[in-house]
């Protein structure tokens, strides 16, 4: 039940000076953890900017970065990013947005001016329905959507708190932390120390349906990571990703008790 995308990432440590992109293509229909998920990203996080939404093409894995120093002053390289979706899924990812300027071309969406533009302050049915014009919601996926939404009731009906162990290339030993989650929303929140007084992480989580999610954490010494996770049927967690420097994440949560 894990999948908060660990997902506040600050772009600066992708950034390098020749700019890369790949705007995604093709047909994209987002899965419902990953609309929420956008959304979040799209309001911003205090007086950091939204920077680069990256996402594979099935909706089954998705990362976003922030500009620490506000929109517009963080232009770089989305391939770190995509490379690390395209690892972590076998699949083709590509920016889905940058900025607050959806870049993913689907034969409808314009990918540039105002009628690809999400404005932060709109309501969730307002984004949604942005969505749905540019073909990114709607169809099939509603009904898909329902299906996996009461499969996910039946199936993580849970909530608490649990211990967690980490380890991260680069620490001797283990990591401990907890991880807090909620059967209303399908998402939750990481907190750990870092040893030898190295700072603290905070991050999130979210989920899909089938138990497989997507989790970002970021720490107060500019370190961070981000993944994916599998909630298996004893109630355990395991998850595996890279930090910025491309160094292996590993952590498992408690069964339940």
């Amino acid at each position: 039940m894990m999948k908060k995308l660990l997902g506040i990432v600050v772009l600066g440590l992708l950034l390098s000076s020749n700019a890369f992109s790949k705007p995604g293509k093709g047909e994209l229909k987002l899965e419902p953890w990953a609309v929420d998920y956008f959304m979040k990203y799209i309001r911003g996080k205090h007086s950091e900017a939204p920077e680069l939404f990256i996402i594979s093409n099935d909706s089954s894995w998705a990362i976003y970065y922030y500009c620490p120093d506000g929109a517009g002053n963080c232009r770089g390289s989305d391939s770190q990013g995509i490379k690390q979706c395209e690892r972590e899924t076998n699949t083709e990812c590509g920016t889905f947005a940058r900025g607050r300027s959806i870049k993913w071309k689907n034969g409808i969406n314009p990918a540039k001016g105002k009628a690809s533009r999400i404005n932060s302050k709109w309501s969730d049915a307002e984004i949604k329905a942005k969505l749905t014009e540019l073909g990114f919601l709607g169809g099939e996926t509603k009904k898909i959507e329902k299906k996996k939404e009461e499969k996910v009731v039946k199936k993580y009906s849970l909530e608490g708190e649990r211990s967690l162990a980490l380890s991260w290339e680069g620490y001797s030993d283990l990591i401990a932390g907890t991880v807090e989650f909620s059967e209303a929303d399908y998402k939750g929140t990481l907190n750990l120390a870092l040893p030898n007084n190295d700072g603290t992480c905070e991050g999130s989580y979210s989920l899909q349906a089938d138990g497989k999610g997507t989790w970002q954490i970021s720490c107060t010494n500019s370190m961070g990571a981000a993944g994916t996770l599998k909630w298996i049927k004893d109630g355990g967690v395991t998850g595996i990703g890279r930090d910025y420097s491309d160094k292996k994440v590993k952590f498992t949560v408690s069964t339940k008790s």
